[in-house]
């Protein structure tokens, strides 16, 4: 697994701001998703994230990591910070992106489809999801917010 921090995002992404600082920034492919849940799942506790939040971030990142492994040529690269307030994730591809960037995911998929249920999680999971088209790729940004109660540590 790749370590490093850049900033490769249109200048669109929501979040983008505070994702140049990005705690996580990872090369994502399959031979390291149970690497990058774990790096995932330990930034998202030490936020403050728990329980059932917890547990959708670390389903909605495998998701997307997922997606851009399928559908981009075996690689994605995966991003997660926090502004204090909101857990944000962020997966990009160099693939073909998506034909509907608005619509997809907004309705549940039957259950006789191969696939297609990735994005439509994500946006039952998190507080906010944005899909951004690129030439070549796409970018998909989702905040999870941290609950009130919790103790949030911007050191990991």
């Amino acid at each position: 697994m790749s370590d490093t921090i850049g900033d490769n995002r249109p200048a669109e992404s929501p979040g983008a701001a505070d994702a140049a600082a990005a705690v996580l920034s990872l090369t994502v492919d399959a031979d390291n998703l149970y690497a990058m849940r774990a790096a995932v799942g330990a930034h998202g506790a030490q936020w403050g994230l728990t329980g059932p939040t917890l547990d959708r971030l670390l389903v909605v990142a495998s998701e997307l990591a997922s997606n851009s492994i399928r559908h981009a040529a075996g690689t994605g690269r995966l991003r997660l910070w926090s502004d204090g307030d909101a857990v944000w994730c962020e997966v990009s591809d160099d693939g073909p992106g998506i034909a509907d960037p608005d619509e997809v995911g907004t309705r549940p998929i039957p259950l006789t489809a191969e696939g297609g249920r990735g994005l439509w999680l994500c946006r039952q999971f998190c507080d906010g999801v944005t899909v951004v088209n690129r030439n070549p790729g796409c970018t998909v940004t989702v905040f999870l917010t941290i609950p009130a109660t919790a103790p949030v540590s911007r050191d990991v």
